[in-house]
């Protein structure tokens, strides 16, 4: 244990700015993120990224009142303060979730060499935001937007709007169930929606094998916001003749690995497929 005032940020790697102080404030703020709901003792705290007691002290007081950090009571620990939140908030209204996900889409796309879409619920209809198609001559090139009532589709017959559709709420589903334009396409019974809408929660992707179009094929898995709410669904295209259980495999762990990193982007916190339901 050093006592220096020489700051270590846990999970900042090595990088320092030329203001010592400034340095110091993000160490311990970092310290704080990785707390746990009990927060931390002063002395814990300080001894964690190397600060004299009295110099954590100090930083610590002006971040309590910025709302930065706050003390519990009667304990005295240390925790992140509300400002994060608001913070977050204006983080996520300023960010395009499109231009947010541009990079991620790309990596994913070059990863898996197949046809990658970011898709989101638009009056009940899947709506593609980004789409990224595959350079393989035998691929999948989705529909920009679907907006026409004769070709309206059940999103629950896709692996994006599987996702889509179960991250809402049981009132929102049903008013969809009820007045969407493919509602008369519907072939499943509200019992076998309710269980479909468990599986997706409870494994945290969805998968889709030939049940919008005969030679389709897709994983997708959900983007949370910093509420947790499923905001859209990162999905991965690719043609059935192409389908093996390896390769499905694959594409299913790159998307959901994919999808937790955009979801980290728009503020979420880590999250269990049990967690999600």
């Amino acid at each position: 244990m050093t006592t220096d005032d020489t700051a270590t940020a846990p999970g900042a790697g090595a990088q320092r700015s030329s203001i010592q102080v400034i340095d110091r404030t993000v160490a311990l703020l970092h310290a704080l993120a990785g707390a746990g709901p009990g927060g931390l003792a002063l002395k814990d705290l300080t001894a964690a990224v190397g600060l004299r007691p009295s110099t954590g002290r100090t930083l610590l007081s002006a971040l309590v009142t910025h709302g930065l950090a706050r003390q519990s009571e009667p304990e005295r620990r240390y925790l992140l303060g509300p400002t994060f939140f608001e913070l977050n908030r204006s983080y996520v209204e300023q960010s395009d979730l499109a231009s947010v996900a541009a990079p991620v889409l790309r990596e994913l796309w070059l990863a898996t060499d197949e046809t990658v879409h970011l898709s989101v619920l638009k009056d009940a209809r899947r709506v593609d935001l980004s789409v990224l198609v595959s350079q393989q001559l035998l691929n999948i090139n989705p529909t920009v937007a679907r907006f026409t009532d004769d070709n309206a589709v059940p999103p629950f017959r896709t692996a994006a709007g599987k996702i889509l559709f179960a991250g809402q709420s049981a009132p929102r589903r049903a008013a969809m169930l009820d007045g969407a334009p493919w509602r008369a396409a519907v072939d499943r019974t509200p019992a076998e929606l309710d269980e479909l809408v468990e599986q997706v929660l409870a494994q945290g992707y969805a998968t889709n094998y030939e049940e919008e179009e005969p030679g389709v094929c897709g994983v997708a898995a959900p983007v949370r916001d910093h509420t947790g709410r499923t905001v859209a669904a990162l999905c991965v295209g690719y043609p059935s003749v192409r389908h093996s259980p390896l390769h499905a495999e694959a594409l299913r762990t790159a998307v959901v690995e994919s999808a937790t990193a955009l979801s980290a982007l728009l503020g979420a916190a880590p999250i269990t497929g049990e967690q999600a339901s």
